[in-house]
């Protein structure tokens, strides 16, 4: 009885049926060398490759989403306007922890300049349209209340009127480049009756009767 030896199996391909033989000649292609889609891959960094990447319209703001909110500008314009140019050390401390957050510090040097010139033209207006002139008043009515006594009391108006119980004085006209200014006075007698008289005086008191 003779006894038949199986035949062994041949060699099976790996590659399917409908891919190509390779031809005689020709090295093969590395997977990994092989260029996608018919072309190379741009580096990762160009701007020319677009995998990998968030697929969203606005990529930035969607990195930008969980980072802390940046500080309000506000408290620097509240700042600036009433300290002036001492708001710059709520711009800084701002600017600085808006840094660390990765958000922007433009806001905050924009209202500090804005608000700094503002607040300069505003202060500046208040202080020669208001301040100077309540200034100017007080003092005015400083000097005119120091004549009317020394009017009450100088020898040359009780010489004149006679005796004198009460003086009020209103100004005439402003104060001239020589420091002097018409008053019309109104002298009160002991008998009821008054006297009016028109006197020049300097800031100090000095008088002199007005023609």
């Amino acid at each position: 009885m003779t006894v038949q030896t199986p035949q062994e199996p041949g060699h099976y391909p790996t590659a399917p049926p409908w891919a190509s033989p390779v031809e005689r000649g020709v090295e093969p292609v590395p997977p990994h060398a092989a260029p996608l889609f018919g072309g190379t891959v741009p580096p990762y960094d160009s701007p020319a490759n677009k995998h990998g990447r968030l697929l969203v319209r606005f990529p930035g703001e969607v990195h930008a989403a969980g980072r802390p909110e940046a500080p309000s500008w506000r408290p620097v314009v509240a700042w600036t306007f009433f300290l002036s140019a001492l708001g710059v050390i709520s711009a800084l401390r701002r600017a600085a922890t808006a840094r660390s957050y990765g958000r922007r510090r433009t806001p905050y040097w924009a209202a500090f300049g804005a608000t700094l010139l503002a607040g300069a033209a505003f202060w500046s207006i208040l202080t020669f349209n208001v301040a100077v002139p309540l200034y100017r008043d007080h003092q005015e009515g400083t000097i005119t209340t120091s004549l009317q006594d020394t009017l009450l009391t100088d020898s040359r108006i009780t010489k004149k009127l006679g005796a004198v119980t009460q003086v009020s004085c209103q100004g005439e006209t402003e104060r001239d480049a020589e420091g002097l200014r018409t008053y019309l006075c109104t002298f009160t007698l002991p008998t009821g009756k008054s006297s009016g008289m028109y006197v020049e005086a300097d800031a100090a008191g000095n008088w002199q009767e007005q023609d």
